[in-house]
């Protein structure tokens, strides 16, 4: 029997007629986390400290963060009822802590969905490629890195080609300069 089974066991369900039952998970001995049609509560000693809509991050991030700041519950309790790590907790209070609610809206790195270069570019690269030019070729004309060449070729589906071996490059020395 699974933990959300026996917690189930301890809350009897609602009279017949008032919907469907909630889920109810069990934080500590003061704390619930209340589920139903969608939308949570949390609940700290008989008072709804949070109410969210399930898919709202901000809000849950917030609910997390509140449980803990105030000293509800502890981090890994807390995390093991959201379903997520004690590191996680962590990062939403700190993140909190810096910038406020504003920083729990959204992760750190590049927005998801988003296209990192502009489509002129993408032909540019692809069409240089496709004409034999080194990614350095490209790099230098765009004024980017040359790593981010490669990692473009790369997401656009371009696999490295293994060259056929040839005479080796040999490196002259350069011709002495009189007064240097």
């Amino acid at each position: 029997m699974t933990a959300l089974e026996k917690q189930r066991d301890l809350f009897p369900a609602l009279p017949a007629g008032s919907g469907d039952v909630p889920e109810v998970v069990v934080v500590n001995q003061r704390v619930q986390l209340r589920t139903r049609e969608g939308h949570r509560l949390v609940v700290a000693a008989g008072v709804v400290l949070s109410q969210y809509a399930i898919g709202d991050r901000m809000a849950e991030a917030h609910a997390i963060v509140l449980l803990v700041e105030q000293a509800w519950a502890e981090q890994v309790k807390v995390a093991k009822a959201f379903g997520c790590s004690a590191r996680t907790v962590r990062r939403y209070q700190e993140r909190f802590e810096s910038g406020g609610l504003a920083a729990l809206g959204r992760g750190s790195g590049y927005p998801r969905g988003q296209s990192r270069t502009s489509g002129s570019r993408v032909r540019l690269v692809n069409r240089w490629h496709a004409e034999g030019k080194s990614n350095r070729q490209i790099a230098v004309r765009l004024g980017v890195s040359e790593k981010a060449v490669r990692k473009l070729l790369r997401r656009l589906g371009w696999r490295k080609v293994e060259r056929p071996a040839g005479p080796s490059r040999i490196s002259r020395a350069r011709p002495s300069v009189p007064g240097q």
